[in-house]
């Protein structure tokens, strides 16, 4: 039987195994689907795909502009799926990712069927869809994936952790969520002190594994990189509003599930999530200037907001389907996933910031400097308000658009929410 104490459902171990093989054929499925509207590029750029592609010939020999973040090339590698497979390779994660979600769905009790229109909205929104042009070879969904398995082994710290050690070596920013994975295991567990011992050893060996590899291998992305071109504080109050457009225009009305679940009166403080994880994003855009990849990481509260809402019962389903309905007329009338989509590129592209001193460019690879928050304010801000006013005008009216789901009916209790998992 299951239970439904803590965060997650605990059911028979039968019923888990059917879960993962629904979960399986659901998140091919929608990734299937999700093609429709997005195409997957097979053809490798000039971005850092290039460099992970390189280094799934042969993880082990240290090439690349990032060596340390070795860990989607190793599989590739190990898969047999090395250099020209790797492409394919990291589509195949994008079906990973969206399986996780139904089954994290289905253990938030959300049914079958809210399940998979959770994972619908994961498929057609910047989770996966950035991935196949603007992002692709890019290795950030098996990032949210191992986040996403952290949650259901929350109750766990001896396997919590190591995931978080392992998720570490896809890309070291992983450590900006160490709050909310915290958090994550208090609503779990109670044992702080041991997870304060396993942070002190993940982090450690982790440590131990980077100072290694820089002393073996050359690293553009290096700690020394990012404070020889510090991005805080006028780059990072350029890079948060890019990050705000970049949300409201790739995910749309689904966003309109966090405010519901911030107004609902989520049970044991599950508000926290979205705040926690949002926190970690707004530092990392203290250093990183990648604000259409680090902010992606709200689909882990979008996730759970998004199982509690299709949770309440059918009526809110159907509303669910709405959405996602109407997210998918506006992704099909203003695509946003090129690099050249408006409205990001209006506001970011490379003439805009460097004649607003936003960005200045060195001599050497990636030798970028950022403007002052002076620059920032006081130059690129007056270019560009009218366009960004209007985009985070819409990114409020989500927000109580949100708001007012919550008058649809009062979000049922744990019991009641049993009663429809199997919905």
């Amino acid at each position: 039987m299951s239970s439904d104490e803590g965060l997650f459902d605990r059911p028979t171990r039968g019923r888990s195994l059917r879960d993962v093989a629904v979960a399986l054929c659901a998140g091919w499925l929608l990734y299937r689907l999700s093609c429709w509207l997005v195409e997957p590029s097979m053809a490798v750029g000039s971005g850092f795909e290039v460099d992970w592609q390189m280094m799934s010939e042969d993880p082990f020999a240290l090439r690349g502009r990032f060596p340390h973040r070795v860990l989607a090339p190793l599989l590739a590698w190990s898969l047999g799926y090395g250099g020209e497979g790797y492409l394919p390779f990291t589509h195949g994660l994008h079906a990973l990712l969206l399986a996780s979600v139904c089954f994290v769905a289905l253990r938030l009790r959300a049914g079958y069927v809210g399940a998979l229109l959770v994972g619908a909205a994961v498929a057609v929104t910047a989770p996966t869809q950035m991935y196949k042009l603007h992002w692709n070879g890019y290795t950030d969904p098996i990032c949210y994936t191992l986040f996403l398995w952290m949650m259901l082994a929350a109750r766990s710290p001896h396997v919590f952790w190591p995931l978080f050690l392992v998720n570490l070596t896809n890309h070291e920013l992983a450590g900006f969520l160490l709050p909310w994975l915290f958090f994550l295991r208090r609503c779990e567990d109670g044992r702080w002190k041991t997870d304060l011992v396993w942070i002190g050893v993940t982090c450690g060996v982790y440590l131990g594994y980077y100072l290694l590899i820089k002393s073996q291998a050359a690293q553009l992305f290096s700690s020394d990189y990012f404070l020889s071109h510090p991005l805080f504080p006028g780059g990072s109050f350029v890079v948060w509003n890019l990050a705000g457009v970049h949300l409201v225009t790739t995910f749309g009305p689904v966003l309109a599930l966090l405010a519901w679940h911030q107004h609902s009166g989520p049970a044991r403080g599950e508000r926290w999530h979205l705040w926690l994880v949002g926190l970690g994003v707004l530092v990392i855009f203290c250093i990183a200037f990648d604000w259409a990849r680090h902010s992606n990481l709200l689909v882990l509260p979008l996730t759970l907001a998004a199982a509690r809402f299709v949770g309440c019962g059918r009526r809110h389903q159907l509303v669910f389907a709405g959405v996602l309905a109407l997210t998918l007329l506006l992704f099909w009338r203003v695509p946003p996933w090129a690099s050249t989509a408006w409205p990001t590129n209006d506001l970011a592209n490379p003439v805009l910031l460097t004649g607003t001193g936003m960005l200045v460019i060195g001599s050497g690879e990636f030798d970028i400097g950022f403007g002052s928050l002076g620059d920032a304010v006081g130059r690129w801000l007056p270019a560009v308000w009218p366009i960004l006013a209007a985009v985070h005008g819409t990114g409020v009216g989500i927000w109580f658009a949100g708001w007012g789901l919550t008058r649809l009916r009062k979000p049922l209790g744990s019991g009641d929410l049993a009663k429809v998992r199997g919905a």
